[in-house]
């Protein structure tokens, strides 16, 4: 069984929300902020073919047009993106694909589980958090003293960012507490 990538998993959530043909599903990534992800053929074929060959999504014909298969998601499918969308935030993840969270985040629309999303801000929140300490923290080390005028406003940039996504977080999480 084939561990899905982030683009798997983008696959699937996008044909839970609605199935499409792979032709749709590239133009999706052309056209929206999910385009994080190649849109090209080369990329978006091959993964709908080995999620296909893994059971997690499966093609029909559609209706409107014989020659392209439409693809829906397979109740395993289902299961691992559930998996997927709900588990805890990581600081490993905070810290090297916060864009992938984010879209995670934004994919829990097709759940209906408030309370996995508030757990999951949780842990967003959490994680935030702690790669923003552990960062300011590096500033005020001899380390992060001896970075050049360069390194130290990329730096500044960097936490900055955190900080936004940790104010973000906190209004978030506020949000769905009223639910």
């Amino acid at each position: 069984m084939m561990k899905p990538t982030p683009l798997a998993y983008a696959l699937i959530g996008l044909t839970i929300q609605e199935p499409r043909s792979g032709y749709a599903l590239r133009k999706v990534f052309e056209t929206t902020p999910i385009g994080i992800f190649s849109s090209s053929p080369g990329s978006i074929y091959p993964a709908l073919k080995k999620l296909v060959e893994n059971n997690l999504l499966t093609q029909n014909e559609s209706a409107q047009q014989q020659t392209k298969p439409v693809y829906h998601p397979t109740d395993l499918g289902r299961k691992w993106y559930y998996d997927w969308v709900t588990m805890p935030v990581t600081i490993t993840e905070v810290a090297n694909n916060i864009d992938i969270v984010l879209l995670r985040f934004a994919f829990h629309e097709s759940i209906t589980d408030t309370k996995a999303t508030y757990q999951f801000l949780k842990s967003f929140q959490k994680s935030v958090s702690k790669h923003f300490s552990n960062l300011r923290d590096f500033m005020n080390s001899e380390m992060g003293k001896a970075l050049s005028v360069h390194g130290a406003l990329a730096m500044q940039n960097g936490i900055k960012g955190y900080e936004a996504h940790l104010v973000w977080a906190e209004e978030a999480i506020k949000e769905f507490e009223e639910c």
